[in-house]
C-alpha cells in the first residue's frame, strides 16, 4: 500500500539521510531493515547476507558471472569458488517456486527471458 511520506522522494528504499549520496553506516538501516524482514514473514539476518542472495539468484537466472563479480567487487575466480554450487542446477526454478511471496523482478523476469 502506499503512504503519503513527509520524506522526499528517493530511488532508494532506505534513502540516505542529511543529503548524503549514500548511507554510511549500516546501523542507519537495521531498524528499518528488520522491521521489513518481520514484516514479509522472512527470519531474521545480517543485512550483508543480502550480498549472497543476489549473487545466488543472478547465477540462477543464468547471467554473466563476469558481470555478477563485477557487481559484488569480487575476481570471477572468486565468485565462481563460493557460489559454483548455484550454476548447473535444473530444478531451481522449481525450487524457487515453493517460495511463498512471488518476486516480480528478478527470477520472474529472468525466468521467463531465458
Amino acid at each position: 500500500m502506499a503512504s503519503v511520506s513527509p520524506h522526499a522522494v528517493s530511488p532508494f528504499v532506505f534513502p540516505p539521510s542529511k543529503g548524503g549520496l549514500w548511507i554510511q553506516s549500516p546501523s542507519v538501516t537495521i531498524k528499518h531493515f528488520k522491521d521489513a524482514l518481520a514484516s514479509l514473514g522472512i527470519r531474521e539476518r545480517r543485512q550483508y547476507d543480502t550480498r549472497h542472495t543476489y549473487a545466488t539468484m543472478c547465477l540462477m537466472a543464468g547471467m554473466n558471472p563476469a558481470f555478477i563479480a563485477n557487481q559484488l567487487g569480487h575476481s570471477v575466480e572468486m565468485l565462481l569458488s563460493t557460489y559454483a554450487k548455484w550454476l548447473s542446477s535444473a530444478s531451481d526454478w522449481k525450487e524457487l517456486e515453493k517460495l511463498p511471496i512471488r518476486f516480480e523482478i528478478g527470477p520472474k523476469l529472468a525466468q521467463e527471458s531465458g
